[in-house]
């Protein structure tokens, strides 16, 4: 136990440092998470080194007080992204920040598995490691859009929804990961007393959501001494902590959905007001103690990690991840803007090494938590870099990717923007059975994922019949939807096209659906075999795509020099004019003369500087 004397400087010591070390992140346009971290690096136990004779081995050894204060600070952390995980904001945009989320974390997650395994690291440290290479950070994103004036911009709805889907999919994923593998004396908790542990859990807290907290809260908002606010607010959310590590779940997600529970009610922006200060304050220590962990002689051992990490994570947030947007309905633009905010790491990483190091079966946590801290740097670096360049980002990719396959995307996009993008006026009434469908793939993958032998072989089958029931359903749903899309812009006018548009979107989806129920197969057995099923992929999406633009005959249209020339060649590709296009010719025929003679010379004359900037002749 350390003596009075020892507490006062090492408080004195970490909160001078923690100041000094947010200063200085500050002034580098960093997080100032990066800054608590190197200061707990320069003064934690594993600091060694000497200058001109003068030895110095850090200022803290004793870590156990510096410790339990981390573990109030992840509490609060938690408890502060619960509150701002509000359902509200959530709910218009959901459909397309699930499927974002879900294939985001999905893709970094396989990621982290692959970087694991090259590198021969055990499973439950790899699973920490996809954990700290997956998990997006809210607070670099927010930042960042704060800072560059984004908050207005139509993609950051999405960004915003994506970043609280995907904390809420990061706390799902560690609640298995910490239940699985404690770290004091117990023994580590089975799967099925998680669970039940997790069911009580999160019921108990449905009820008090839906039932007491409604009835209760005038009272809480009646409460005008903000010294009894605040020991209420630190009550509830140490009690619902304490609930939750009884219930076999542990207590920064039992903070977590304190903060849910209030994040729509009418004293949230008070509670944040109140207890940011304190928050603050002990997440500082939560980062600094977290730097103490990390020892600077892994360093050099995490560079070749780094090295492969770092690309693969740009690789599928800023490329795959704004191809994702873009085929769900969001132009180019947005789609690179949203690639590139969601590619920074900060305290959601931080937290997964933190528990994953903490292990007791965990064979690489010395090297885990110099891995995230360094990891978090680089990508809080780059990614404001990245952002603030993302216009050009979608530019360049625009002018690589080849013209057929831009059509064909833009077809998928248009088609799938209806289906997931929210709309006023529904073209179509969406059907059920699609996602009750994909629940029960998802089920079925997961459980190939957890089992062996004969119930592995049930899972497969299972996974068979769910990929059927899916793709069935999916191709039901696209084949309406595309019966109700005007594609008239992207060149197609007549229904008689609209076959292959529903073809080469069905394909596509059918495509993903087999490709994880492939991955999910051979991964126990030849995980590398599962690289080759995504190249086998990514060529199968190629081939469709030339596909879909060689069957609609839409190529790029030649550059004409003489109007004799084009006129030759409108002849031989004019197309046959259908008995709908003539009758909404003959509405806009009846637009046209109900107009003022003005109006419609100034479209007339837009009309034909288009038609002649087109290399048509007007005339």
């Amino acid at each position: 136990m350390i003596s009075e004397g020892e507490l006062v400087f090492q408080m004195g010591a970490v909160m001078l440092l923690a100041f000094i070390g947010a200063l200085l992140a500050s002034k580098f346009n960093q997080s100032v998470m990066i800054g608590y971290i190197v200061v707990g690096i320069i003064i934690g136990p594993f600091m060694h080194f000497s200058i001109f004779g003068i030895e110095y081995n850090g200022i803290i050894h004793d870590t156990s007080l510096i410790e339990a204060m981390s573990k109030i600070g992840l509490i609060l952390l938690l408890f502060f992204v619960g509150l701002e995980f509000s359902m509200k904001r959530l709910m218009r945009t959901r459909t397309p920040a699930f499927l974002l989320a879900f294939i985001n974390i999905s893709m970094n997650m396989f990621a982290g598995f692959v970087v694991g395994k090259l590198f021969g690291w055990p499973l439950i440290d790899t699973f920490f490691l996809a954990g700290v290479m997956a998990m997006n950070s809210t607070a670099i994103a927010a930042k960042a859009l704060l800072d560059m004036k984004r908050m207005s911009n139509p993609e950051t709805e999405l960004i915003l929804a994506f970043e609280v889907v995907g904390t809420f999919v990061a706390m799902i994923v560690l609640t298995i990961g910490s239940g699985l593998v404690v770290s004091d004396d117990r023994e580590p908790v089975s799967l099925w007393q998680m669970a039940v542990g997790m069911v009580v859990f999160i019921s108990f807290f449905t009820i008090i959501s839906i039932w007491l907290v409604p009835r209760i809260m005038p009272y809480f908002e009646k409460i005008k001494s903000d010294e009894l606010f605040i020991l209420f607010a630190l009550g509830v959310v140490f009690v619902a902590s304490a609930l939750a590590e009884v219930s076999f779940v542990p207590s920064i997600i039992g903070a977590f959905f304190v903060g849910t529970i209030f994040a729509d009610s009418k004293i949230t922006e008070r509670l944040q007001e109140k207890l940011v200060s304190i928050k603050d304050t002990f997440v500082a220590i939560f980062f600094i103690s977290f730097g103490m962990l990390i020892d600077p002689a892994y360093f050099p051992m995490i560079v070749p990690m780094l090295l492969i990490a770092v690309p693969l994570i740009l690789l599928n947030d800023v490329i795959f991840g704004s191809v994702v947007v873009y085929l769900m309905g969001y132009s180019p633009k947005a789609a690179t803007a949203v690639g590139t905010t969601i590619a920074g790491r900060a305290e959601e990483s931080v937290l997964y090494a933190a528990v994953g190091s903490k292990a007791k079966i965990a064979a690489k946590g010395a090297e885990l938590v110099p891995f995230a801290g360094a990891f978090c740097f680089v990508m809080s670096a780059i990614t404001p870099a990245l952002m603030a360049r993302s216009s050009k980002i979608a530019s360049l990719l625009s002018k690589l990717v080849p013209k057929h396959i831009s059509f064909s995307a833009s077809l998928v996009s248009r088609t799938l923007s209806k289906a997931v993008l929210p709309a006023s006026l529904p073209l179509f009434k969406k059907a059920r059975r699609t996602g009750f469908a994909l629940i029960l793939f998802f089920i079925a993958i997961m459980a190939m994922l957890l089992t062996h032998d004969i119930p592995f072989i049930v899972s497969c089958c299972f996974g068979v019949i769910t990929i059927w029931l899916f793709t069935s359903n999916a191709r039901d749903e696209i084949h309406a939807i595309v019966r109700h899309v005007n594609y008239v812009n992207l060149g197609l006018g007549e229904s008689s096209m609209k076959q292959p548009i529903t073809q080469l979107v069905s394909k596509m989806i059918g495509g993903v659906a087999v490709t994880i129920f492939l991955i999910a197969g051979i991964w126990k057995f030849l995980w590398y075999g599962s690289l080759v099923v995504l190249l086998g992929y990514f060529i199968y999406c190629l081939y469709l795509l030339r596909t879909a633009a060689v069957e609609l005959e839409m190529f790029p249209r030649p550059a004409f020099k003489k109007k004799t020339e084009h006129a030759a060649f409108g002849k031989q590709t004019l197309p046959k004019i259908s008995k709908s296009d003539l009758e909404q010719a003959a509405v806009l025929k009846g637009r046209a003369s109900a107009m003022g003679s003005g109006q419609l010379k100034r479209r007339s004359r837009v009309l034909r500087r288009f038609l002649e900037d087109d290399g048509f002749d007007p005339e």
